[in-house]
């Protein structure tokens, strides 16, 4: 297969430009599920609606863990299996994954729209908020398997080489989001309702694509069978194993999120909420080219790992470390240049909402340019199965460093307190993440410079 061979042979650098294109481009278009549903219910309904919109964050954080727990382990083992030339072994570890989705998404479904107005409650909704944060919600939930699959089984069509037609597929739910959003909302007037259905009917469209793809598609490496939907915990083990670290990350930023809603409470207001949802999409935009970086680079560090060819494994690491600084840089100037507008884009003229907005922006993004450091750094210890070095690395920056530091900056500095609590949060957990790296290379005697 062309694919396989291109990840043992092709020069790292370019292979992982070749695969970091479409996962960046497809990742980011993803993104743009929620960024958009944001700016319509900000422009549309205005500053209370957002800052409703925004509490359902820490819940689609948490409907997202689940999504990576299973979809990041199984595509790091799908890439370590068929370097090792075990195809059976990766299809069993394919349908384990689809198999799984459909249970979590059945419970999860069932467990939040019976809890899900304390859920609401719990992360800092008021009487004002509480009815669009619930009518999105409500109406969203029951389609939770749809959602984990979109999120989870994408990157299974790039571990068997075929990052092209993943990117596709997510390109083209998006359009579907980003059409249907003003139908259903201005069209029908459906408000906050409307655009939870359009973003849930883009979503059962990327589900299903990715299936027919694993079933009926010629274009197919791996297939999706029915007698491997039965987890079995043998196959899914390794796939906790290494999920668990993406998993824990999105579940401190649950607990991260809800803490961060209330100190926004209590040192500002709704409109402070309400700006942290500008603040978090425009986050989201930079972040997410890097988290398709990190999607690039996993399997072609899993295969070569599995292959034992750790040369390659080493100048994949350094490719990604200078094209994350590439990207993140670029964003950094970006955000400084015209991330007044950008806030202004999530607003319906509110101008105290932009003020607040953009200067949280400023001081939450100081520190963006590192932050892809520390994301390679957990992408290679997820890739290689070392999972418990990269639940540490994520959980330093998510929970260890940042809830201290919020317990403790708000005090002194108020509202940006607040904000300030993510960069300085984003340098000490950089700083531990590339020593981790260095200790690791050096134990295994192997020069990590940029020159190697």
């Amino acid at each position: 297969m062309t694919a396989m061979n291109d990840f043992e042979n092709a020069p790292p650098w370019r292979l992982l430009l070749k695969y970091s294109i479409p996962s960046i481009v497809a990742s980011s278009v993803q993104a743009i599920y929620n960024i958009v549903d944001r700016i319509y219910i900000g422009k549309a309904l205005g500053t209370d609606a957002l800052a409703g919109l925004t509490l359902t964050f820490p819940i689609f954080i948490l409907s997202i863990a689940i999504g990576v727990l299973l979809g990041n382990g199984s595509s790091s083992i799908i890439s370590i299996r068929l370097g090792e030339k075990n195809k059976e072994s990766a299809e069993q570890t394919l349908g384990n994954t689809f198999g799984l989705f459909g249970i979590f998404g059945i419970i999860v479904s069932v467990l939040g729209v019976i809890f899900i107005k304390p859920l609401l409650t719990l992360v800092g909704a008021t009487e004002v908020t509480m009815p669009y944060a619930y009518n999105y919600l409500i109406w969203f939930l029951p389609f939770m398997m749809f959602d984990f699959m979109a999120m989870g089984t994408n990157g299974c069509i790039r571990s068997e080489g075929n990052p092209n037609l993943a990117m596709k597929i997510a390109v083209t739910g998006a359009l579907i989001n980003i059409v249907l959003d003003p139908i259903f909302l201005f069209g029908f007037n459906m408000g906050v309702k409307g655009v939870a259905i359009a973003t849930a009917i883009a979503r059962i469209y990327t589900a299903g694509s990715v299936i027919y793809h694993f079933t009926l598609s010629k274009n197919h490496y791996l297939k999706l069978k029915r007698v491997n939907l039965f987890p079995k915990w043998h196959i899914v083990k390794p796939m906790l194993a290494i999920g668990v670290s993406p998993f824990s990350m999105n579940l401190a930023t649950t607990l991260v999120a809800v803490f961060t809603n209330r100190a926004l409470l209590a040192h500002g207001n709704d409109v402070a909420l309400g700006a942290l949802g500008a603040i978090q999409s425009i986050f989201i935009m930079i972040e997410t080219p890097l988290r398709g970086l990190m999607m690039a680079g996993q399997p072609i560090i899993g295969f070569n790992y599995g292959a034992k060819v750790y040369d390659r494994v080493k100048k994949t690491l350094q490719v990604s470390y200078l094209y994350s600084l590439v990207i993140s840089s670029i964003g950094f100037f970006v955000i400084f240049i015209f991330g007044r507008f950008m806030v202004s884009l999530f607003s319906k003229g509110d101008s105290n909402l932009i003020d607040i907005g953009y200067n949280g922006l400023r001081i939450y993004m100081l520190m963006i340019p590192l932050v892809g450091l520390h994301m390679m750094s957990v992408m290679y210890f997820q890739a290689i199965n070392k999972p418990a070095k990269a639940i540490i690395l994520n959980l330093l920056r998510k929970v260890i460093i940042y809830l201290p530091l919020l317990a403790i900056l708000p005090r002194y500095f108020g509202l940006n307190g607040v904000w300030g609590t993510v960069p300085v949060s984003d340098f000490l957990a950089t700083v531990v993440a590339l020593a981790f790296i260095y200790n690791e290379f050096k134990s295994e005697k192997m020069d990590l410079s940029l020159a190697g």
